[in-house]
């Protein structure tokens, strides 16, 4: 009924450039909301606009640059406040796995999606034996 189409891909500079102001709002948000001893609120909400920023790229590579800026934003404006940043060890670690997680789900539900397409092309197709039928003798193709 529909036709599939995949979303336009953005250039790998603007997505940067998209993935900083949205990072920035969304910390800002989430900071002014929540307590650093309740993160983990924000960091869904960060999760979730960074997993669809990265939806906008060009694939699972587009996570390598779309992650990075929100786990600072996050890091800088959720966790530590007033843009400082800091490293807490395996606690920042675990959050910045979190963030790539989020991040790859887009591209997790596309793979699907294509398994899911490909399984039902297979099931409609014929798998009846196919003869086919022999040119003339006289005709060019025959003597292929």
């Amino acid at each position: 009924m529909f036709q599939d189409s995949a979303p336009v891909d953005m250039p790998t500079p603007l997505l940067f450039v998209l993935a900083f102001g949205v990072a920035a709002a969304v910390s800002v948000f989430a900071g002014a909301v929540t307590t650093p001893k309740h993160a983990v609120l924000g960091l869904v909400v960060v999760g979730a606009a960074c997993a669809a920023v990265t939806r906008r790229g060009s694939g699972p590579r587009a996570a390598l640059v779309v992650v990075p800026v929100f786990w600072l934003c996050f890091d800088g404006f959720v966790e530590h406040r007033f843009g400082v940043l800091g490293w807490n060890g395996t606690t920042d670690a675990y959050r910045l796995a979190a963030l790539l997680a989020a991040a790859l789900l887009p591209f997790l539900g596309r793979a699907l999606h294509g398994v899911r397409t490909a399984r039902r092309r297979f099931r409609r197709a014929s798998l009846e034996w196919f003869e086919p039928e022999m040119p003339e003798r006289t005709h060019p193709s025959a003597w292929n």
